[in-house]
């Protein structure tokens, strides 16, 4: 299926240059998007700016560019801060874009293991191309935010998902953290003895055009310090069943602490994605990792 993909966007490529001309097409398709998919294909037959837009840069800039964001702190224990203008529009777009070709149902956690179909979550969700500049820039940002949470050279930030929400889909109360540590594939193909859990969570709405009042992220065991400021332009409201909900606002985010200071998962933390009523929803999760164990 992957593989048909490819070759759908490389035909699609091809066809739109001819008609717009690659400088003009640049502006339209995003390159990360382009370059996930057209990385294994011989391009040599084509005109030469035609390569340069599908051929991966090999010399151009790869600094972040500087971004700014608000931070507004919710909750001390649990640690909970609300992130406006987290991601930038164009940085959703782009995201949404490199993501939505790769989309399968979304899996949950059982037994120490992935698994689909659930009824318990029901929406989409892909893992984003560890190769791409844009999700690096992002999870850098991500990285710059928590300080010293993480240990360099023993902790990692982990890979971003992108997971979308349509008409009636939602994902019931859960935790983020693993009740029972977790080895990664290449760790347990390596025999490196270490294990890790989510020691926090980004969550980031990148798309939404829901029903107003659906679409929520719900915590109901977190309360918050103060009243919340301003009238009319509320990003979270107290729940008729306790705790908070906010509503999804695109490029803002939710960052929260999973773990306790013993390193055992915080159960305050339990959310949930209320189901969405109307057009969709479509979020990025970014599970920071903490490691230990002998070879950590």
């Amino acid at each position: 299926m992957a593989r048909a993909l490819d070759l759908i966007t490389f035909s699609v490529t091809v066809a739109l240059s001819a008609y717009l001309g690659p400088v003009l097409l640049s502006h339209l398709i995003s390159k990360d998007v382009i370059h996930h998919h057209l990385t294994n294909f011989n391009l040599s037959f084509l005109p030469t700016p035609l390569q340069s837009l599908l051929q991966s840069p090999q010399t151009t800039d790869k600094t972040c560019p500087k971004h700014t964001y608000t931070t507004h702190l919710i909750s001390l224990d649990p640690l909970l801060i609300y992130i406006p203008n987290f991601v930038s529009q164009s940085e959703s777009q782009s995201l949404i874009d490199l993501s939505t070709p790769l989309l399968e149902p979304s899996p949950i956690v059982s037994r120490g293991a992935d698994s689909a179909g659930s009824q318990a979550r029901t929406s989409w969700s892909a893992p984003l191309p560890s190769d791409s500049h844009l999700v690096n820039c992002i999870l850098s940002r991500s990285s710059s935010f928590l300080g010293t949470l993480l240990s360099p050279g023993r902790d990692e930030m982990g890979p971003a998902q992108v997971v979308r929400y349509t008409d009636s889909q939602k994902f019931d109360l859960h935790t983020d953290w693993f009740s029972r540590p977790r080895i990664t594939d290449e760790d347990r193909e390596t025999g490196r003895r270490r294990l890790y859990n989510r020691v926090a969570t980004f969550f980031v709405v990148l798309q939404s055009n829901v029903t107003e009042g659906s679409g929520e992220t719900w915590f109901p065991k977190v309360r918050p310090i103060t009243p919340q400021a301003g009238e009319g332009d509320e990003v979270w409201r107290e729940h008729e069943d306790g705790g908070l909900a906010f509503r999804p606002v695109p490029g803002n985010a939710i960052f929260w602490v999973n773990l306790l200071a013993n390193g055992t998962g915080d159960a305050r933390t339990a959310h949930a994605g209320l189901p969405v009523k109307g057009g969709v929803k479509t979020g990025m999760n970014i599970w920071p990792r903490v490691f230990f164990g002998p070879d950590a």
